[in-house]
């Protein structure tokens, strides 16, 4: 399903936008050669015959308009049948597919926690990558009820269906005073959980809101006079703890200091960040995130994807 997907969008790309094949071998890492071979097989794969066949062309218009926009290499839109409240299932289920052809031997994948992020990696199906490295990005949680949210577990459960080595970040989430967090950098475990972060190839994270109804507040990370400085500065939402404001700046963040996880130093320099996110209380949030420039491949439901293109006119 993912194949066809990624041909179909080629096939958008060369037939209905004019791209030539090195344009779009450089957008996905490929050769060109790989590229001619998939244009060369699209009319006997029954995707191409006049017109672009098989995809929902309001959705390629959308991926397209926010590659172009935001500069990324890639935008997947998930179809959320007008589920407004309940588009994650299938959110996850698009993200997963993705991923389980994405994820290749060798690889060094950071992850970072939350709900988003749990449903994507239990829907991934167990696939054997024991030559791959995971590594938990954001400090650990003490959460209570469904402790697939911890980050310690999300990243325990990818190594898990992938059959790894994992390697796990021993500070907590947030310390209350930044002598704390001063005194963890000293510590030879923590440095080398940072010397991990630099040697990711993926990044896999959510994107989360700054209101009261985002996991970092509910779960007590967050105090109400924390989410109020933060907004006050200008700051809409985060990725990986990261906080980012509209125009996708992050400096002078009055939580930086007390936040143990991969800053955005780290998160420029992995080649491939994937963020999967969606709802309508987090489109500011993602319009920060991928201002940032920080992001290069975005999965998002269909119905945030068209709120972002008409809140910025952009279609």
């Amino acid at each position: 399903m993912e194949e066809k997907n990624l041909y179909i969008k080629i096939a958008h790309w060369y037939y209905t936008l004019g791209m030539t094949q090195d344009e779009i071998a450089k957008r996905l890492s490929f050769t060109r050669q790989k590229v001619n071979r998939i244009i060369n097989s699209l009319v006997d794969q029954g995707i191409v015959s006049i017109t672009v066949n098989g995809y929902n062309t309001s959705h390629v218009s959308y991926e397209s308009a926010l590659e172009e926009y935001f500069h990324i290499r890639r935008v997947i839109i998930a179809e959320s049948y007008d589920m407004e409240n309940d588009f994650l299932p299938t959110l996850a289920d698009r993200a997963a597919q993705f991923l389980e052809s994405f994820l290749q031997t060798d690889m060094t994948i950071g992850v970072s926690w939350g709900k988003t992020l749990a449903a994507v990696i239990s829907r991934l199906p167990y696939k054997r990558r024991s030559d791959c490295t995971v590594v938990q990005m954001v400090g650990a949680q003490n959460i209570t009820g469904d402790r697939m949210l911890k980050s310690d577990e999300i990243a325990r459960s990818l190594a898990n269906k992938l059959d790894c080595a994992c390697y796990m970040f021993y500070a907590p989430t947030v310390v209350d005073h930044p002598e704390t967090k001063t005194m963890l950098m000293k510590e030879r475990t923590i440095q080398k959980s940072y010397e991990w972060m630099k040697q990711c190839d993926v990044g896999l994270f959510g994107i989360g809101q700054l209101t009261k109804e985002s996991t970092m507040f509910q779960r007590g990370f967050l105090k109400e006079k924390d989410i109020s400085q933060l907004q006050e500065d200008g700051f809409v939402g985060d990725i990986c703890m990261n906080h980012v404001r509209l125009d996708g700046s992050w400096d002078d963040n009055c939580m930086e200091n007390r936040l143990n996880k991969a800053g955005m130093d780290i998160l420029k320099n992995i080649p491939n960040v994937i963020a999967v996110a969606g709802g309508a209380d987090k489109t500011d949030a993602i319009i920060g995130c991928l201002n940032s420039g920080v992001v290069d491949i975005l999965i998002i439901d269909d119905l945030s994807a068209e709120r972002i293109v008409k809140t910025l006119k952009i279609s």
